[in-house]
């Protein structure tokens, strides 16, 4: 009888046993052998560094023209002309051939001297107001030939004119602005530290 007893014990204990397995299995779940247990084994996509971009620096070219010129200004030269444009268009409408020598070629200075002396003998008087210059530009540039050159259109405000030996207006007028264009060339000699930029021709 207690033989029996023992064999129920450990049925009992068996079945106990294989729903503890149950529920265990249940919980932690099967193992199939084809776990990733390392996690150094995944795959993980390696985040791709961005390349670096070879910067090439791009230097101007420059023409051995340029090269020549370098001492050259355009800014600088355009300023000095619209002062001497503005000096010499007064002091030539005042008739002021002493002011107008230092800065006229020998050319120029002779046919401006003919002008002012021809209204002279004429008894004509000039009434001239300069009311400033609208714009200037470079037209022409050689600074290989000598003497050099360079040559500016002047657009410009005036009020101008003349009167004969009786107070008349016989050109130009006393109310009315005039606006001019004159197209002028400046000579330098090359070389020559005394030398200075001169008014070497006018053109309209």
């Amino acid at each position: 009888m207690s033989e029996a007893f023992q064999y129920i014990d450990i049925l009992i204990l068996a079945i106990i046993a294989g729903i503890v397995l149950l529920r265990l299995r249940s919980v932690l779940g099967r193992r199939t052998g084809h776990e990733k247990t390392d996690k150094t084994s995944y795959n993980y996509e390696t985040p791709q560094t961005a390349k670096e971009e070879k910067v090439i620096p791009i230097e101007p070219k420059t023409s051995s023209s340029a090269r020549e010129d370098g001492w050259f200004n355009n800014d600088d030269f355009l300023r000095g002309a619209a002062n001497a444009y503005e000096t010499i268009v007064t002091n030539f409408e005042n008739g002021n051939k002493d002011a107008l020598k230092p800065l006229l070629s020998d050319d120029v200075l002779s046919s401006f001297s003919s002008v002012i002396d021809e209204r002279n003998s004429k008894n004509e008087t000039v009434e001239f107001n300069f009311i400033g210059i609208e714009k200037s530009e470079i037209v022409h540039k050689d600074l290989k030939k000598n003497p050099m050159e360079v040559t500016v259109r002047f657009i410009s405000e005036m009020i101008t004119c003349i009167k004969n030996s009786k107070d008349e207006v016989i050109s130009g007028s006393l109310n009315q602005v005039q606006k001019i264009t004159d197209v002028w060339t400046f000579e330098k000699i090359k070389d020559k530290k005394s030398s200075n930029w001169l008014l070497a021709a006018t053109s309209d």
